[in-house]
């Protein structure tokens, strides 16, 4: 595994919540009995898709605890495939998915490609119509989580092109970058059934590592299988040299390996692709003022034609109906530009009028924007108290990795994260995230950075007090003024708890713009990142380090 002091940062969060099990099985059903009524094909459509995850979701938590109603869940999930592509959809799955016993609750993670990356599950279906197989059977074998849906598409995929398929799921486990995999009897059994059919590992990714990938190909090889009828897809074409896994380059290089071709599930309009950081080249006339950005980590954004809509992609299913909920109360308190729903997860924004603010443009009514934005939040989008305890945890041990891999030294003293106003915190207060609108400063992209994967995740309010003191470089006077002017707003008094969520914040940042520069080496965006890296540990060393646990 990597050495390299950029890749020990910690900056994606483990992101579990926990979850009320039946609650998601109800939920599933009410859905499976509506999509039976519906005779309209796009809103049948949508419908299915929205189902598909929760039904995956479901399926993987039942998986993981070895329940034997997982293999009643995921006939659930193979029929929603099924009615993906067209099929037809039991009406009486529902009764029969409501009587089945779930545990009280679990831990649930967002299944990061439909939540955050624009992966749509039938992205695969042209890597199943390019598969040869001599066999005409294919075994498909779905990296939990988000691989149990994957799986289901794609063995539903196959079977549409006339092919012999069926799936089973897996859960490599161990240290991210070196996973590993050994099955059971059953699974076992089931692989030996099917000793002459093609195996397929599908996953999203692979991320920085591939271990997952390798661990799951690599147990299939023990377990008897050709190396030569065993392909990993995924939906990214990795630099096999840039994996970190351990002889990651080469255990890579052994398999074949294909990745989802560019997505093709976009809203009518979405002309102009502006992901990867190509958006700062239509609202920048000057590159040097560019932002740094972890180009390879961004959504999938567009420009219409006359580049006066901005398309982005907020998550498919419950995820994108959340974030249509939170941009649309953002609008309505004026904020920010108003949503328009455009289907498979995209959200569409007006392209505002104005510029994106920089330091420069601080001035006191600015400073009264931000607090009230705040405010805001803290109000609009209230968390519960001990998801954010929880994850005020897992920030304490992110902040100290980052210490000490940045420093070399492990820091001193405990962070205390206090939470009082628990709340799905905006993440992004830099000045560019800011238009200078008419009527004034307008939050762009406020919408679903504070539930990704990346940290704080739900948390104090006061994250965000902290990042708009960071980025903006606020001087004492303008610190004390723009906290009056949050009290007065929310009637919070944020000082007491503020210095340790200030270290937090700035040690994430130090960690999130080391790790970006790291897996962009040798770029011009890595220069840009390692700028900013050297800033953040400049905030560290001559503001932060006294304060922490005061």
């Amino acid at each position: 595994m990597t050495t390299d002091p950029g890749f020990r940062m910690y900056v994606f969060r483990d992101g579990r919540r926990v979850t009320s099990i039946p609650r998601l099985r109800d939920e599933l059903c009410a859905e499976l009995s509506a999509i039976a009524s519906v005779a309209d094909v796009e809103d049948r459509r949508r419908r299915a898709l929205g189902a598909l995850i929760r039904a995956g979701e479901l399926e993987c938590v039942l998986a993981d605890r070895a329940a034997p109603e997982a293999a009643f869940v995921s006939r659930s999930t193979d029929a929603l495939s099924g009615a993906l592509l067209g099929g037809p959809l039991d009406g009486e799955a529902a009764e029969a998915l409501a009587r089945i016993d779930v545990p009280a609750s679990a831990e649930l993670s967002a299944p990061e490609g439909f939540a955050y990356y624009a992966l749509h599950p039938l992205a695969f279906e042209a890597l199943t119509r390019d598969l040869v197989s001599e066999s005409g059977r294919v075994a498909v074998v779905g990296i939990r989580s988000i691989g149990t849906t994957l799986s289901a598409i794609v063995a539903a995929l196959l079977r549409h092109r006339g092919l012999s398929a069926d799936r089973r799921t897996v859960r490599p486990l161990g240290h991210p970058y070196d996973r590993r995999l050994e099955f059971d009897a059953d699974a076992l059994g089931w692989i030996e059934a099917r000793r002459e059919a093609d195996f397929v590992v599908v996953d999203e990714g692979p991320g920085l590592s591939g271990s997952s990938f390798l661990a799951t190909a690599e147990a299939l090889v023990r377990a008897g299988i050709p190396r030569e009828r065993i392909v990993l897809w995924g939906n990214r074409d990795p630099d096999p040299d840039a994996l970190v896994a351990r002889d990651g380059a080469r255990r890579w290089r052994s398999f074949r390996a294909s990745a989802v071709r560019e997505a093709k599930h976009l809203p009518a309009g979405a002309a102009i692709s502006i992901a990867g950081g190509a958006w700062r080249g239509h609202f920048y006339e000057d590159p040097s003022r560019w932002p740094a950005s972890w180009i390879s980590m961004e959504r999938l954004k567009f420009l219409s034609p006359g580049k006066d809509r901005l398309f982005k992609f907020e998550g498919l299913g419950r995820f994108g109906a959340a974030a249509l909920a939170r941009a649309r109360a953002i609008a309505d308190a004026g904020f920010g530009p108003e949503p328009r729903d455009e289907g498979d997860g995209f959200l569409s924004y007006p392209v505002l009028p104005g510029r994106p603010l920089s330091i420069d443009d601080l001035t006191r009514p600015l400073l009264d924007r931000l607090a009230r934005y705040c405010a805001f939040r803290a109000a609009a989008f209230p968390e519960e108290r001990e998801v954010c305890v929880q994850g005020a945890r897992e920030i304490a041990t992110m902040a100290r990795t980052n210490h000490e891999a940045a420093f070399g030294a492990p820091l001193e003293t405990e962070l205390a994260l206090e939470i009082v106003r628990p709340a799905m915190v905006d993440g992004r207060m830099m000045p560019h995230e800011w238009i200078d609108a008419p009527g004034g400063a307008r939050k762009v992209d406020a919408t679903t950075h504070g539930d990704d994967h990346f940290f704080p995740g739900p948390t104090d309010i006061a994250w965000d007090l902290a990042g708009v003191i960071v980025e903006w470089n606020l001087d004492p006077e303008a610190r004390a003024y723009f906290l009056e002017r949050y009290r007065e707003a929310s009637g919070d008094r944020p000082e007491a708890r503020l210095s340790g969520h200030l270290a937090a914040y700035t040690l994430f940042r130090i960690g999130y713009t080391g790790m970006a520069a790291a897996s962009l080496r040798g770029s011009e965006e890595a220069a840009r990142l390692e700028r900013e890296n050297a800033r953040y540990r400049y905030v560290w060393s001559s503001l932060l380090r006294s304060s922490v646990g005061e």
